[in-house]
């Protein structure tokens, strides 16, 4: 089993509240990614490492009272109150443990490959749950090119001490970059994309959640040479209204699992 380096032990409140500012932030990109896929009554759909389980309430939403949504994560407290007729909770290791093979017409899985080992062998796996002419569907960041206008140095040294700490602790920060790529190596077919590049301000959404992240991973980062001061400007910097930010560039992408 992987370990997940934002992982709720110890620290409840605060990812349940960088958790809602990441469904703030990356749920009206999946309502439309379903639109364009056309997720219908009656689908079975299946959501992979489902978090706190928004994207598994807009699958539910369009499956309606025929169709069924499968939630799983490593870790499943946030998505028991979601579980009904329409809607099943399982625990699951995405690398340790089969899916259903060929059982639904959506995959669907939002930030979780860049947390993964072996993310081609997972792609497969997650691919190999699709029924022939069902849908893969994919979230996936990249923070290479994150910045804040006008420019600090302590912001830089803190970003830099970020990516540092999520290569250290098994993440790929630039993984959405490779999205795109790697599942065109798959057998599938009419893959389309969208790539968004959030320009925001300090306070918004977007940097809040970044925020968020930087508290959460602090303490790694200061073991590997970040500093306090850098650490606490970074992240005044991303409350400030009057600091210009380029967020994680987010990669969009969905394919067809031929017939």
């Amino acid at each position: 089993m992987v370990e997940y380096t934002l992982s709720q032990e110890g620290a409840e409140e605060l990812e349940r509240a960088r958790l809602a500012l990441l469904e703030d932030f990356c749920d009206p990109h999946t309502a439309r990614q379903l639109d364009a896929i056309g997720v219908a009554e009656g689908w079975r759909c299946l959501d992979v490492g489902a978090g706190a389980g928004s994207a598994t309430r807009l699958l539910a939403e369009r499956v309606g009272a025929t169709g069924s949504v499968l939630a799983v994560d490593l870790d499943t407290r946030l998505l028991g109150p979601l579980e009904s007729e329409r809607v099943q909770v399982r625990r699951h290791d995405l690398l340790g443990e089969p899916l259903p093979q060929a059982g639904f017409d959506l995959v669907h899985a939002r930030n979780l490959l860049m947390h993964l080992p072996g993310r081609l062998d997972a792609l497969r796996r997650l691919l190999a749950a699709v029924r022939p002419g069902g849908w893969l569907a994919l979230c996936e960041p990249d923070f290479n090119a994150m910045s804040v206008s006008p420019p600090s140095a302590e912001w830089r040294r803190a970003w830099t001490l970020f990516c540092d700490t999520a290569v250290a602790g098994g993440w790929d920060p630039g993984y959405g970059s490779r999205l795109l790529g790697d599942l065109e190596t798959l057998d599938v077919v009419g893959v389309e994309a969208t790539v968004v590049i959030p320009y925001a301000r300090g306070g918004s959404v977007p940097a809040r959640l970044f925020a968020g992240s930087l508290e959460r991973l602090g303490e790694r980062m200061l073991a590997l040479g970040a500093t306090e001061d850098d650490l606490t400007t970074a992240r005044r910097l991303l409350r400030d209204p009057d600091v210009s930010y380029r967020g994680v560039t987010l990669t969009i992408a969905w394919a067809r699992r031929p017939d």
